[in-house]
């Protein structure tokens, strides 16, 4: 008898990343989402003074095996517009804004970092955001400061025998700085021997609504973090421009909120609120059109007729079992449920020949329903919201047509991040 033949199985690449960001709307709905066994999704980002208010969603993630991070917030805490007094109960708030001097001794800083840490272990987090500021310049104060911090987070984790939680660098920056290769170059080289899991992208003024030469110099920018070795995340990133970062393998992950925070700007956070703060509720996902609009607004759509009903309305039944009325009544699971399939669908396609097929399947045809979308009988305020994304979804086409070609000959694709799940199986 002849010995029987072995063979190797080669174990499946990690997928492209897709992090949430779970403000205070969409909570519930995420929970449902997970406990329906759905949650093809890498991780849940929490922010600090919301943890204990969203317990039950932690305990949730964490049985299921997704990566719990913890956002610390510190960015917003280091200006005047970012800070809460809702931020006053964690143990690194300053109960004010925080200032240089807060971290002018290595004590102090050691003190900031063990206080996330232990934070992070009581709660059973997986990741963190490490405690970064918003920087202007390579020669931002901040800068120094958050290098030394991040530091400091990865020794106390050690001290405490918590090394498996990851430290993800969050580098919140001004889109001048980042696309400036000058200034990039210098940023780049202070974080080259930082000891990090992955580079999270918090690009001021950058997100889904981007223009098509903001969307190339955001590409070519997070390209050249490739060289860190680690996985890039674009932290409030989303729609179609998000996923053509992913298809480009220019970053190996996306980060943003249910229906919303798919744009990063922190003008706010720059001046004295005088008005209190709104949350922005769940709007309703035309992904063949690349919108989010509120709810009344995509009734009006398709109010308009069977065009509109055929073109925009969803017609997936694992999602959307009635149809439009279920888009219009559960707009958070229509929305979780088509982008993690937009994502996993990517993860599925060579690199090399993602580009093209993104182009093909993805931005051709929500650039042809666009033009179909200016055709509708609407009020004037919303034809000409229609009017705008038919030609930016143009542009968006004809211009990443032509980066396609531009980087087919020494392009290198981000790394993905790795999920929790492997990475237990790895140490197992």
């Amino acid at each position: 008898m002849a010995p029987p033949v072995i063979r190797l199985v080669r174990s499946a690449p990690d997928p492209l990343g897709l992090f949430l960001r779970v403000g205070q709307a969409g909570q519930k709905d995420l929970q449902t989402f997970i406990t329906a066994g759905d949650a093809s999704f890498s991780g849940v980002v929490f922010e600090a003074k919301r943890v204990e208010k969203q317990k039950e969603l932690l305990s949730l993630v964490l049985e299921h095996r997704i990566d719990a991070v913890l956002d610390p917030q510190t960015q917003a805490m280091g200006t005047v517009g970012g800070y809460t007094k809702a931020m006053d109960s964690l143990p690194w708030s300053a109960k004010r804004m925080h200032t240089l001097h807060d971290f002018s001794t290595e004590l102090a800083i050691r003190k900031f970092a063990d206080e996330i840490a232990q934070f992070a272990i009581t709660h059973g987090f997986t990741q963190i955001l490490a405690p970064t500021h918003l920087i202007s310049s390579p020669n931002d104060p901040w800068l120094e400061i958050d290098i030394a911090t991040t530091k400091a987070l990865r020794s106390a984790l050690q001290r405490k025998n918590s090394s498996s939680i990851q430290i993800n660098y969050s580098l919140a920056i001004s889109y001048e700085a980042f696309r400036t290769e000058s200034k990039r170059f210098l940023i780049l080289e202070r974080l080259r021997n930082l000891n990090i899991d992955s580079l999270w992208l918090h690009v001021d003024g950058c997100g889904s609504d981007s223009s098509p030469t903001a969307v190339t110099r955001y590409g070519d920018a997070a390209a050249a973090f490739h060289s860190l070795g680690v996985p890039v995340i674009a932290d409030h990133m989303g729609g179609l421009v998000g996923l053509s970062l992913l298809a480009f393998g220019l970053v190996g992950g996306i980060s943003h909120g249910i229906t919303s925070g798919e744009r990063f700007n922190c003008g706010h956070w720059k001046k004295v609120p005088t008005t209190p703060p709104f949350a922005q509720g769940l709007r309703v996902y035309l992904p063949t059109l690349d919108l989010l609009l509120a709810r009344v607004d995509a009734e009006i759509v398709f109010e308009t007729g069977s065009k509109a009903r055929t073109a925009f309305g969803c017609r997936n039944t694992l999602c959307c079992g009635r149809g439009i009325p279920d888009m219009l009544q559960a707009p958070a699971r229509h929305f979780l449920y088509q982008r993690t399939r937009e994502v996993a669908g990517l993860s599925q396609i060579p690199e090399s020949l993602r580009p093209a097929q993104f182009l093909e399947d993805h931005l051709r045809p929500a650039s042809d329903r666009a033009l179909v979308a200016t055709g509708l009988s609407l009020p004037e305020a919303l034809k000409k919201k229609m009017a705008s994304q038919s030609k930016r979804l143009n542009d968006l086409r004809v211009a990443l047509g032509a980066y396609a070609q531009k980087r087919k000959e020494d392009a290198t694709f981000a790394q993905h991040p790795k999920t929790r799940a492997s990475r237990e199986a790895r140490r197992s």
